[in-house]
């Protein structure tokens, strides 16, 4: 009996030996590394060859204050007619909207691409403008009260037109009720936009955009087109 106990435990030692030693165990994982919001956003523009500037602002009211605000001077191959303040988060749906939209748009409708954007007003902190506003500053009364623009967050763009490759302007005041393909590539963009942006404004919603574009990311949904 004692000598069957014996040859059990050399088999199990012997049976041990065989199979080596354990396997090691795997390094643990470190957490995968993410990039702070704000730097993801800065990179994207960079990657998309935007010319900005960051800006560190300090707004003349706590509720103009802009989230990581940048200075564009142009986009890709399209330069501003001047310098432009928008949040990045805007910046980055603008960079889209004209690379998807109105690019392709340009070459559909005129063989050439736009090679600049005339844009008549970025940041400014200031309420919303409405017919009713407009029409008191005409008058020379004070306006007060209102809601907050998304201009006044950084979340805004005013488009007054676009200059293609051989010079010619393509202007929302003089050709989107003037017919031809100015109007209909103005009409096209304008549609295309509300695909990109959650308000949309022409010359279609009120005389107050008689000359230009509305284009915004704020919370608010509208296709004035």
């Amino acid at each position: 009996m004692r000598s069957v106990r014996y040859l059990t435990v050399a088999v199990a030692l012997l049976a041990g030996a065989c199979a080596g030693p354990p396997p090691p165990r795997p390094a643990p994982q470190s957490p995968p590394q993410l990039l702070d919001p704000d730097s993801a956003c800065l990179k994207d523009l960079r990657d998309h060859s935007v010319l900005f500037e960051p800006l560190s602002m300090t707004a003349a009211s706590p509720a103009c204050q802009v989230p990581n605000p940048v200075k564009v001077t142009a986009d890709g191959q399209m330069r501003w007619n001047r310098p432009g303040v928008l949040s990045c988060a805007t910046m980055r749906v603008v960079d889209r909207f004209e690379t998807d939209a109105v690019q392709p748009a340009a070459e559909r409708h005129f063989g050439q691409r736009v090679v600049r954007l005339l844009h008549m007003g970025t940041y400014e902190c200031r309420t919303r403008r409405t017919d009713a506003t407009a029409a008191a500053a005409a008058a020379g009364k004070p306006v007060r009260g209102g809601r907050l623009s998304e201009h006044a967050k950084g979340q805004a763009i005013d488009i007054g037109g676009f200059e293609l490759a051989d010079g010619t302007v393509v202007s929302v005041k003089r050709d989107w009720r003037g017919g031809g393909r100015n109007a209909a590539f103005l009409t096209e963009v304008a549609r295309a936009a509300c695909e990109h942006f959650s308000v949309v404004l022409t010359p279609n919603y009120n005389a107050v955009h008689a000359d230009h574009l509305h284009l915004d990311i704020g919370p608010h949904r509208l296709c004035g087109v």
